[in-house]
């Protein structure tokens, strides 16, 4: 199937599906469902030299029509993840396989997940786990789906985790009204109160959070088109609080050198610092969909990364070297009451965003950090509050 037919192909059906259940289903069903039903915001159509890859991303408490975004990757593993080479997938996928409300993990990311993250418990599911470092192995002639699954791969001690609300691989010798056919099977094999491409949250303090106008803004392509990091950071700081197990946060922190490091900066400013409850402390970038072009009302713009995991790495450390030095922990602590040791290192990234896993394992060598998206934060958050 060539690219066009596949943006065809989606562009048509989901839009159909999407709408559909949009107009009957809420009012149709309104007390059988769980909750109120949400529904994703844009449609990521990848392609490579083999594979055809579609991902539906963001939330939105409402029904709108997607937004369509096209790009290509150099593989399917540097899509997904996982070992630029490994013989030992934790997943060999043959012939159709659908996973759904579940965790495809190496053994080194579950217990990341169990020991970093207190929100994930929440979202495992079904557990598929294995010792490799390679998530999934693709062979042509199969159909793989993962519906609201979450994804956790590691490298040497770092650890990436990407929850997928809907993504579809197929390879590029299938026929598009193949294809066509097995997306109609998956909308008429979902259980009528639990639509593919959608998912409820329960009612009450979850389903008033999402009236929240600073929620549904942070899904519409993952940022604000004019905010720098601090803003964001203020309209969405709940999120990260609840996502993270933290009890404070910190925008912007400006971090002077006090123990003599020379260099051309006298001080950094990682996007943010939190605090959790168990006192420990995670350091942050975001990758915002921003470029640093100089300055607005006074504000330096947030910067874009060219080549997000090996540059944000690389800052991160900076960040980790800072807090090394005993003159630097006294003035982190002076100036906003943190006694910083030993902290984690977080890069926020775009959920449509590709991660070459040659890239990653390169970096992971040099620095201990995660890279966790958007949505995959935000979908902790609410988990934390279920």
């Amino acid at each position: 199937m060539k690219p066009t037919e596949f943006v065809k192909v989606n562009s048509q059906f989901w839009g159909d599906h999407l709408r559909s259940v949009s107009e009957h289903l809420p009012t149709s069903h309104s007390r059988e469902l769980p909750g109120p039903l949400v529904y994703p915001r844009l449609m990521v159509l990848t392609e490579t030299p083999d594979w055809n890859i579609l991902e539906l991303v963001g939330v939105s408490r409402e029904y709108r029509s997607l937004e369509v975004k096209r790009q290509k990757a150099d593989s399917i593993d540097q899509y997904f993840g996982g070992a630029s080479s490994a013989s030992d997938a934790v997943v060999v996928l043959q012939d159709e396989r659908i996973f759904k409300d579940a965790t495809i993990a190496t053994e080194a990311a579950r217990s990341a997940l169990a020991a970093r993250f207190a929100g994930a418990e929440s979202l495992i599911g079904a557990e598929v786990v294995g010792s490799g470092t390679k998530l999934l192995q693709f062979a042509p002639g199969n159909y793989s789906t993962f519906e609201r699954v979450l994804l956790a791969s590691t490298a040497d001690s770092s650890v990436r985790l990407h929850w997928t609300f809907l993504a579809i691989a197929i390879h590029r010798s299938e026929p598009a009204d193949k294809y066509r056919d097995y997306l109609q099977r998956l909308e008429s094999a979902s259980n009528h109160l639990d639509p593919v491409g959608t998912f409820s949250v329960p009612r009450g303090e979850v389903e008033q959070r999402l009236k929240s106008d600073a929620f549904a803004s942070t899904y519409l392509m993952h940022g604000l088109p004019d905010a720098t990091a601090g803003e964001f950071l203020e309209q969405h700081e709940d999120i990260l609080l609840s996502a993270f197990d933290a009890t404070k946060l910190i925008r912007e922190p400006y971090l002077e050198w006090r123990d003599g490091t020379p260099g051309d900066e006298t001080a950094l400013t990682p996007d943010f610092i939190l605090e959790r409850a168990d006192g420990s402390h995670i350091i942050g970038d975001l990758k915002l969909p921003l470029l640093e072009t100089g300055t607005k009302g006074g504000k330096k713009r947030h910067r874009s990364y060219g080549a997000p995991v090996r540059d944000g790495s690389a800052k991160l450390t900076q960040y980790e070297q800072y807090f090394q030095s005993p003159e630097n922990r006294a003035f982190a602590q002076a100036k906003y009451g943190i006694e910083v040791t030993d902290p984690r290192k977080l890069l926020v990234i775009g959920s449509q965003e590709t991660v070459d896993p040659t890239e990653f394992e390169g970096a992971a060598q040099a620095n201990s950090f995660e890279i966790v998206d958007y949505d995959t934060i935000l979908r902790l958050h609410l988990a934390a509050r279920f």
